[in-house]
């Protein structure tokens, strides 16, 4: 199927900004992307598959548990002869597509297209705006898990480049542990990234019950990790 609108790849868009995209599951896009994951995304997954985060982890993700596994066809882990089977707890950054997202570090938020397969079938046109295109996506509560998890992880950084500077031993083992990761080119999961790990530790310290409701667990977990960091217990 030919495109009605051509790909704008060097135009900034905002959400106000004319675009409109028709999909027509050719599932092009599901083969040799990158689809990155944050604990938020892991959990949505994870319940969706009816198993815990830790297993899912060791299951269904690669770099560190960051990314969703690909098969040897380059395929995503999760992609059928019938299309998507997560489909409806799939990640943000294929809810965007094709769009990418970007935040400036003064909070400017602006989206630009991706490349598409170039057999792609999806139809580009201007029918409506960004916004109307991210309602249709359901991707706000995703939208909202990564900010969140960005400054989150902003945080942590900063409270290891501050410890790094105060303890010379520390800095010598930070510095082996990533030259050993840039030579295996793999990781273990880090613990703050399991969901379900965290919760339970931190809930069962506290005689509290772990929430059934996904924002609600998300939230919990952001506490419990924020804690760790102002502990430097990371």
């Amino acid at each position: 199927m030919a495109n009605e609108f051509t790909r704008k790849a060097d135009i900034t868009y905002r959400r106000d900004s004319p675009f409109s995209y028709e999909c027509h599951a050719c599932s092009r896009c599901c083969y040799d992307k990158v689809i990155q994951l944050n604990p938020y995304e892991v959990a949505r997954l994870a319940r969706n598959r009816s198993i815990g985060t830790t297993e899912f982890l060791a299951r269904f993700t690669e770099r560190s548990g960051t990314a969703l596994r690909r098969t040897q066809t380059g395929a995503c882990v999760f992609l059928t002869p019938q299309g998507c089977s997560v489909h409806s707890d799939r990640p943000l950054v294929c809810r965007l597509y094709p769009l990418g997202r970007k935040v400036s570090a003064d909070s400017e938020e602006t989206f630009r297209q991706v490349e598409p397969h170039p057999q792609t079938e999806g139809v580009y046109g201007e029918n409506g705006t960004v916004q109307d295109f991210l309602d249709r996506q359901g991707v706000q509560p995703f939208i909202e898990a990564v900010d969140r998890y960005v400054e989150l992880t902003g945080r942590m950084v900063s409270a290891v480049h501050l410890a790094m500077n105060n303890n010379d031993v520390l800095r010598t083992d930070v510095q082996s542990i990533v030259e050993d990761a840039g030579r295996q080119n793999v990781g273990t999961v880090p613990d703050w990234f399991d969901m379900d790990r965290v919760l339970a530790r931190f809930c069962t310290a506290r005689h509290i019950s772990v929430p059934s409701d996904m924002t609600e667990k998300m939230n919990l977990h952001i506490q419990a990790v924020g804690e760790q960091v102002s502990g430097s217990t990371l």
